[in-house]
């Protein structure tokens, strides 16, 4: 596959460090891929997921979304689900550092001998909430 820019990524991991990730590129391609997480990149994975600092971040952040937007969504299942979501609306208020961290460790990762799949065989891969993405009252046009 001709590699693109990645424009979005979902990563599933189990306990064992078995994954699946599912790569957006901007040339149109989606690269979907299973495997076994090398060890230091597992290790690697959970301190930032397990950071005081990023379990301590809670909430939706939300916005007005003016051009292109940042999204990032996490659900962690164990040892009871955690979602949160974090939304650079407009390109001036940037993720905290602790999203940013686990952003640049996913634009690196890089599944070595993973397997490709076909989204019938893993179809949850991203989060179960999906992206949900609000209108305000004021942009509504309706007419009493």
């Amino acid at each position: 596959m001709q590699r693109g820019t990645v424009r979005h990524v979902c990563v599933a991991v189990s306990r064992d460090g078995e994954y699946r990730i599912v790569r957006s590129l901007d040339n149109g391609q989606t690269e979907r891929l299973y495997g076994k997480m090398p060890k230091e990149d597992f290790r690697q994975l959970t301190k930032l997921l397990g950071a005081a600092d990023f379990r301590n971040l809670s909430g939706d952040e939300s916005g007005v979304i003016r051009q292109e937007a940042e999204i990032f969504v996490t659900e962690i299942l164990e040892p009871e689900t955690w979602h949160l979501q974090w939304l650079n609306a407009d390109g001036e208020n940037p993720f905290p550092d602790s999203i940013s961290k686990l952003i640049n460790w996913l634009q690196r990762f890089q599944p070595k001998d993973g397997k490709s799949f076909e989204y019938a065989e893993y179809p949850d891969v991203c989060p179960a909430g999906g992206l949900r993405l609000l209108q305000p009252p004021v942009a509504e046009n309706s007419h009493h």
